[in-house]
């Protein structure tokens, strides 16, 4: 086990720049996510770690060792894939073991590490079946077996959930998570599931455009975005266009077509400095009436109203053209589409975006 170091990597395919000067520590037993869009770099960026494409340009290292330019059968990585490309021919055990058969392990070692590999992926009576006689679920934690059998420096897992039912993808992000901290590897996971990278990473990297947009814990990134492409791509935000036009201390005020909104941060600003303005749907609350004078206040037309189960989804068309999302517990709405109403946010939910 040992952490990964990128170095200022760049990756071109002649004049397509699919990686852009991204440099990353990733810790030791940490679990890394590499989160964004189609086409934003991040396979291309775990490709790199792996060996199987090599940078143009910048170092990779593992621990101390630099290993640019080394093939990935000499990284002494373990590789989990999309489709998990289990040998059909082979059983469970098998083909947890094959990377032991093919390493020259005896049989007693083999054995011995297929069986606690069995235990710690709960599917011990499994082992004699194969992968055509097993649940995709089953199949995916087999893969991680085999990945780990010998085992690896870094875990690397290229969207291995994405072929899984919703139900058992939020199970097997836990039993993932398990397997992980149960061998305390240091794993680089990729993904353009927002919750998933959410549910299982102790650090995202947001990519986007080949380069990295933002590094940092999943809370902090969700409370604390640093451009308007995180906070799109995170969850849920309203973001309305302002100016600032005074501050004092931490408190700041803004001009949103006509209309007040104060906000409390730690950015210094200058007066007239356009901004973008975010606030997640869950910190608005809707009423009838405008707040007091310790919130923001605008007033607006419900226009769409979605229940999904345990979170109403409500649309609210703010006088000025721009739609606020509100997300609540089904019983706290009392709205119907066509109300008028008021959408009320305290300063301190505020998140200022300069780009």
């Amino acid at each position: 086990m040992s952490g990964v170091k990128l170095d200022n990597i760049v990756k071109s395919y002649g004049s397509t720049v699919a990686v852009n000067d991204v440099s990353l520590d990733i810790k030791e037993g940490e679990f890394l996510t590499l989160l964004g869009p189609s086409g934003c770099g991040k396979t291309t960026t775990l490709r790199l770690i792996s060996g199987f494409i090599q940078p143009t340009s910048g170092a990779i290292h593992f621990g101390d060792k630099d290993v640019t330019g080394i093939a990935p059968q000499h990284r002494q990585i373990g590789m989990v894939f999309q489709d998990y490309a289990l040998f059909p021919h082979l059983t469970v055990s098998e083909n947890i073991g094959f990377g032991l058969v093919e390493r020259r392990y005896d049989k007693a070692a083999i054995k011995k590490r297929v069986d606690e590999l069995l235990a710690l992926i709960k599917l011990e009576e499994a082992a004699d079946r194969y992968p055509s006689e097993i649940s995709g679920g089953q199949a995916q934690r087999v893969a991680v077996a085999r990945a780990v059998a010998h085992p690896p420096s870094v875990l690397l897992m290229d969207e291995p959930l994405g072929a899984l039912d919703l139900k058992l993808r939020e199970t097997m992000q836990t039993e993932l998570r398990r397997i992980q901290q149960e061998l305390g590897i240091t794993a680089v996971y990729v993904t353009h599931d927002q919750s998933e990278a959410m549910n299982m990473s102790d650090r995202i990297v947001v990519m986007n455009a080949g380069i990295i947009e933002q590094i940092g814990s999943p809370k902090g990134i969700y409370a604390n975005p640093q451009s308007v492409f995180v906070a799109n791509f995170i969850g849920q935000v309203n973001i309305l266009d302002c100016h600032v036009t005074t501050q004092v201390d931490k408190t700041t005020e803004l001009d949103y077509h006509g209309q007040k909104i104060t906000a409390q941060i730690e950015k210094s600003l200058r007066q007239g400095t356009a901004i973008f303005l975010a606030i997640r749907p869950e910190d608005i609350k809707i009423t009838a009436r405008a707040a007091g004078k310790s919130q923001n206040s605008l007033k607006g037309v419900v226009s769409e109203a979605l229940f999904s189960g345990n979170v109403m989804k409500i649309s609210v068309a703010l006088d000025s053209g721009d739609v606020i999302k509100v997300e609540c517990q089904p019983k706290a709405n009392s709205f119907d589409i066509g109300d008028h109403v008021h959408v009320n946010w305290l300063p301190e939910d505020c998140n200022i975006l300069l780009n």
